[in-house]
């Protein structure tokens, strides 16, 4: 503990220097000091400033002020005024900045020596106004400076509480959060469960859908996480999902995708009665930040979601479409894609642009270009993967993104193939006259790449470069 002081310095007397008629008011005096100073060492472990107060005149002493926390305007006010209760008031006025009326009740002298006449610790916490005009929360402590009936002092010391009562207002508001999801689910899910990712056990909170064997109402009865779920696919889950859900519905499934996502959802089929209906369960940590802290596990019938989910499905799916050739048009193309290098995704972006469509068009008549349109788009779609974003740009243009290829000769290669299926494309309209197309393609790093208005221009000035070449051509951007 630091011996830095301002005040005197409270030190035992030697009884050996004085007379032995005195010796009783030495041990005394000696027993009264080590009084305060076990007080006041118990509170020095955490208060910075403290003061010793004379009951009788309300003088103040200085015994200790210490460390960054404490106020220097404050310890200097109470040098010049030097009473407690004039101290006080001028302490509260300048610095306590909230329900500063009732404090000056709570801390004036006769209320003081009120609550700590049998021994007990009366504290006082605020907001206060730091030295450097910060506000932060603060904690007055007043005590006896030693057995009640034997003294004539008592202690005010100060602390600064602020991060600890910022962290109660933390966790307070966290449990909030956390009840406000229980009700959530409480609401919107037959059956809610708590589980121990750790032990693996479970407490029912709410059971009002399909009760599992060997379940009961709920209570503070734990259950067997690995018992029931398998119980319940068993006796629940439409016998084609339930190898799937063995794995999906594991608790350490569970709690590697928790590890990275706040919440894990997912559907399945159950049976009842003869009937196909569909479920829905949800996993949730009660704290994202520790899933140690147990999670709250959800189940509901979500037959109509299902039905509405499709009819939007089948909605966006035809205003996402090309109807044509099947592949995603302009708009709904571009926004993946920018969604996808907003997602910092690496990749390569190509436009493919048929030549001479016009002169097909024109020779062999619009159904023939559509027939051209449509394989070209065909093959583009065949070669590239699922996860690659090919779309029309309108006319004989089309794009691809495509995610992850992020060298040149990958993408080359790529291309080549398509060039290869192109060139084995029959259309017998056009009695053997071959399609080529020019490409134009540039590689995007993902992040700190560029965005997709850029990479376009970009893309589309290599086009031109390909129609200078007789037969299918790429050429990559350089900058």
């Amino acid at each position: 503990m630091s011996k830095e002081v301002y005040g005197e310095e409270n030190e035992l007397l030697d009884p050996s220097r004085y007379p032995v008629e005195q010796l009783p008011l030495v041990e005394d005096f000696n027993k009264r000091l080590k009084q305060i100073m076990g007080i006041v060492t118990a509170l020095g472990k955490d208060y910075h400033t403290i003061w010793r107060i004379n009951m009788t005149d309300l003088s103040m002493q200085l015994y200790r002020s210490t460390g960054h926390k404490a106020s220097v305007r404050a310890v200097e006010l109470g040098n010049e005024l030097n009473n407690y209760d004039e101290f006080m008031r001028e302490y509260v006025d300048r610095y306590v900045v909230d329900n500063s009326e009732n404090i000056s009740r709570y801390v004036a002298s006769e209320e003081i020596l009120e609550r700590i006449s049998t021994g007990e610790l009366f504290t006082v916490d605020y907001m206060r106004m730091s030295d450097d005009n910060e506000l932060t929360y603060h904690q007055m402590a007043f005590a006896l400076a030693g057995a009640p009936g034997e003294t004539d002092c008592f202690i005010l010391a100060f602390k600064d509480i602020d991060d600890l009562i910022r962290k109660h207002i933390s966790e307070q508001r966290y449990l909030k959060e956390q009840l406000d999801i229980v009700d959530a689910l409480s609401r919107d899910y037959y059956n809610v469960f708590k589980i121990d990712i750790n032990t693996g056990f479970v407490v029912i909170l709410k059971l009002d859908g399909y009760v599992t064997k060997g379940m009961d109402k709920p209570s503070d009865k734990q259950y067997p996480y690995e018992m029931l779920y398998r119980q319940y696919i068993k006796d629940r889950v439409y016998i084609e999902d339930q190898s799937a859900m063995l794995d999906e519905m594991s608790l350490n499934t569970v709690r590697e995708i928790l590890k990275y996502q706040d919440e894990y959802v997912a559907s399945y089929r159950v049976l009842d009665n003869g009937e196909i209906h569909y479920y829905q369960f949800t996993y949730l940590p009660i704290n994202p930040q520790n899933i140690d802290s147990g999670v709250l596990a959800g189940f509901k019938n979500v037959d109509d979601i299902v039905e509405s989910a499709r009819e939007r499905e089948a909605l966006v799916v035809m205003a996402e479409t090309d109807l044509m050739t099947g592949i995603y048009n302009r708009g709904s193309g571009e926004a993946k894609v920018i969604e996808a290098l907003a997602m910092h995704y690496s990749g390569m972006l190509c436009i493919v642009d048929i030549d001479e469509f016009k002169s097909i068009n024109d020779t062999y008549g619009h159904d023939v270009g559509d027939k051209v349109i449509r394989g070209i788009a065909g093959i583009i779609s065949g070669e590239f993967r699922e996860r690659d974003i090919v779309f029309r740009l309108g006319g004989d243009e089309f794009a691809v993104f495509a995610i992850g290829v992020i060298d040149e000769d990958t993408g080359r290669g790529l291309i080549d193939r398509i060039f290869g299926k192109i060139e084995s494309m029959d259309i017998p309209e056009m009695t053997g006259k071959k399609v080529t197309v020019s490409v134009g393609a540039v590689l995007s790093e993902g992040v700190n790449g560029s965005g997709f208005d850029e990479l376009y221009k970009q893309a589309d000035s290599c086009v031109y470069k390909s129609k200078l070449a007789d037969g299918s051509m790429v050429s990559f951007y350089h900058s």
